[in-house]
């Protein structure tokens, strides 16, 4: 009993962390998430009753949680972009997942094979794992409202945004491949075809299009309502609803459910988009965006507290330098050659390039493999994983605010 108390007092102290926190960092120039992980550590520290890693993460919560975040940020993201930018406006986005994110799985797959000595497919896994930048951890670099056709931001906030919506879900192809390779021993001609014809094509076109018709959906039938039913609407639930809708039809038809919410969270007001009338039952971006802020404090605490429990333990002088390069070289340098001769002035590639934040996608796509694959020793891939999202937090978080307030979008 005294337990549950003290669990209530926590969830009572993280929820006026999401209240002030941003008054008290302001000064600082911080992003929250630094002092909600040494809280996290210190809570651990204290043994406070909380489902601690030991010393790695539990993958059933990790998973579940992390997956949980994830959904909800990716519907964030769709919902503030919407539909008003161009395919002009979204090519550098798609530049960076079309260079950017297959150059870095090759890198990191080739030096984890042939320097850090692991085996093929947990290789392959950290490269997949790795690759995704971060809808949730990314938030404080990203679009900050809705965006419109006649107000609409074409510079970093936008494209760190498209990108992180883009390839969290893009990336799993690759977790596939190394959960099939893990299956299997090796990858002949006979899991390369079911690779490409079932997790690359069908899985992406099916997740896409799942999301598309279930934000035109509900854009088409609100449009359809009269004034006086929309008002009766309950907006902040819609976000959420339309996130857990097109989350669950996509993974029940065997898709991708990461890229069916971004595209439903694209979709939703696309009535609004054509016919340019501001519609009153239009997703609550300002409630589910909280929800989000909610999830994200509760797993810097719980990720705050794996690093004190010991989940980086296993990393040797060669892993660490990989993880510091791969924050600080590996993402920038290839992010900069995806940009390279784009319309971007040179301050906003060295941003867009430099803010390639790793954070939960990597920890969901990790524990969903460990769960659906076969692969042993993880301990290694653990605390690389762990490392480099504590790097990526401490340099990003330091640097985000003092950044943001030089470029001007």
């Amino acid at each position: 009993m005294n337990s549950y108390f003290v669990i209530l007092v926590i969830i009572g102290i993280t929820s006026l962390f999401a209240s002030f926190l941003p008054i008290l960092l302001k000064r600082f120039k911080i992003s929250f998430t630094i002092p909600l992980l040494l809280f996290g550590g210190i809570l651990y520290y204290l043994n406070t009753p909380l489902p601690w890693p030991d010393p790695v993460w539990p993958v059933d919560l990790a998973l579940r949680f992390s997956e949980l975040v994830v959904i909800i940020s990716l519907m964030v993201a769709g919902l503030k972009i919407g539909l008003n930018y161009s395919w002009k406006e979204w090519q550098n986005p798609l530049r960076l997942i079309g260079i950017t994110m297959p150059l870095f799985i090759v890198a990191v797959f080739l030096i984890s094979y042939y320097i850090l000595g692991l085996e093929g497919h947990v290789a392959l896994l950290l490269a997949a794992v790795l690759a995704p930048t971060d809808p949730a951890l990314a938030s404080e670099i990203q679009l900050n409202e809705k965006q419109s056709p006649s107000d609409k931001n074409v510079g970093v906030q936008y494209n760190l945004t498209a990108e992180a919506g883009l390839n969290d879900g893009l990336a799993f192809p690759f977790v596939f491949l190394a959960i099939l390779w893990s299956k299997n021993g090796t990858l002949q001609a006979e899991q390369w075809k079911e690779w490409l014809s079932f997790y690359v094509v069908y899985k992406v076109v099916v997740g896409v299009l799942v999301g598309i018709a279930i934000g035109y959906a509900y854009s088409f039938l609100t449009q359809k309502l009269s004034e006086q039913l929309e008002r009766k609407i309950h907006q902040a639930f819609v976000a959420i609803s339309l996130t857990l809708l097109a989350y669950g039809i996509a993974e029940l038809l065997k898709s991708y459910g990461f890229m069916s919410v971004f595209f439903a969270g694209l979709f939703a007001n696309y009535h609004q988009h054509t016919d340019g009338k501001q519609h009153l039952s239009d997703p609550n971006l300002h409630f589910i965006t909280n929800v989000e802020k909610f999830l994200i404090i509760f797993w810097m605490i719980f990720f705050g507290g794996s690093v004190i429990a010991g989940i980086l333990n296993f990393n040797t002088l060669y892993t660490i330098i990989f993880g510091v390069l791969l924050v600080l070289i590996l993402r920038p340098v290839l992010g900069y050659v995806a940009l390279y001769g784009t319309n971007l002035n040179q301050k906003k590639k060295l941003a867009i390039s430099f803010f390639g934040i790793r954070g939960i996608g990597s920890v969901f796509y990790l524990t969903f493999a460990i769960k659906h694959g076969n692969f042993e020793n993880l301990n290694i891939i653990y605390s690389i994983v762990a490392l480099v999202i504590l790097v990526s937090i401490l340099v990003h978080g330091i640097s985000v605010k003092r950044s943001t307030e030089k470029i001007e979008d």
